[in-house]
């Protein structure tokens, strides 16, 4: 069940996140002056950042419990894509359009963008948050909810070897 409600608030979580970096992504073709162009841009793509960041949390706290109901950590792994794709194209895609708009329009000078290296660092802190975090949900869950563990038998081999050994 936990399964099921976490693939539906990731759907409708993921379509506002879709539309907003789009959305941010079209103001750099429109016609308009370009400090409004700009600004635009800037608005559309800081509220971007807030919701990536927003609906990250979400996720990642009901991945925590579909973690710890199934024991099962593919949910945090898929909010840790969610959270690296919308990182790649924010920083690899949107960031480097912006900077071929501004300098289209003489708007800046060329620079040097670190953002692609920030998005790198950004994937791989949160990357290690998600691998710390399911270790530390699956051994809570563990202490909290030990699995009984019931006797195994002895491979036939080792049966068969000690009554060869009691025949002796």
């Amino acid at each position: 069940m936990w399964n099921k409600i976490y693939l539906a608030c990731l759907a409708v979580l993921l379509l506002p996140m879709l539309f907003l970096s789009f959305y941010a992504g079209t103001w750099l073709k429109s016609i308009g002056s370009p400090q409004s162009v700009v600004s635009n841009y800037e608005y559309y793509s800081n509220l971007s950042w807030n919701y990536l960041w927003l609906s990250t949390g979400i996720l990642l706290i009901l991945g925590n419990i579909a973690l710890w109901k199934t024991r099962k950590s593919w949910a945090l792994w898929a909010t840790f894509l969610y959270f690296s794709v919308f990182i790649i194209v924010r920083y690899f895609w949107l960031e480097r359009a912006l900077d071929q708009y501004k300098q289209s329009v003489n708007f800046s000078r060329n620079e040097i963008s670190f953002e692609p290296l920030l998005a790198v660092i950004l994937c791989a802190v949160f990357a290690g948050i998600v691998f710390f975090d399911n270790y530390l949900v699956k051994r809570l869950s563990e202490k909290m909810n030990p699995v009984q563990n019931s006797p195994v038998a002895a491979p036939a081999s080792e049966i068969n070897e000690t009554k060869a050994d009691e025949n002796i």
